[in-house]
């Protein structure tokens, strides 16, 4: 479990295995919900029962229109252009599929730690000078509600 823990803990540093040398703010949080997104597709392919699955389903979906969220405001703004989730999704990825091969449980606690992670970002990009009020002001109202949600949620599965 030391090992599992170790592992949420650098996946905490997501904006470190951004694949950028200088990522915007929006790059980070573009390619955290991209990561999201991939990670609920992973544990989804194992999920089996089916109340858990649609609620799974649902935060992805959430996780999905995030991206599309972001991404409108990324065009406005040529610094930021994340395209893949990079290298950080290619490890939370590999880290989920671990949690998975640990039984639910861990994969739920994995995903819990994700959203926490994301609460995080959300609440740094509202303190940054450099993110526009028209982005801080749909992260308020609408995607860090929806992560806050997110983690509810996981805690009750």
């Amino acid at each position: 479990m030391k090992t599992f823990l170790t592992i949420v803990a650098l996946m905490s540093a997501g904006s470190s295995f951004s694949a950028d040398s200088k990522p915007t703010h929006l790059d980070d949080l573009i390619r955290g919900e991209m990561s999201a997104v991939e990670v609920y597709n992973q544990v989804l392919e194992k999920a089996t029962d089916a109340k858990e699955t649609t609620k799974l389903r649902a935060i992805r979906k959430d996780h999905e229109n995030a991206v599309a969220s972001l991404r409108r405001y990324a065009n406005a703004d040529v610094k930021a252009d994340a395209k893949t989730s990079g290298a950080w999704g290619t490890f939370a990825e590999a880290w989920t599929g671990s949690a998975k091969l640990m039984g639910n449980k861990a994969a739920i606690k994995a995903l819990e730690e994700g959203e926490e992670h994301g609460i995080s970002e959300y609440k740094e990009a509202l303190a940054d000078k450099n993110i526009s009020t028209d982005l801080k002001n749909l992260i308020k109202v609408n995607l860090l509600p929806k992560q806050e949600a997110h983690l509810h949620t996981l805690k009750t599965l």
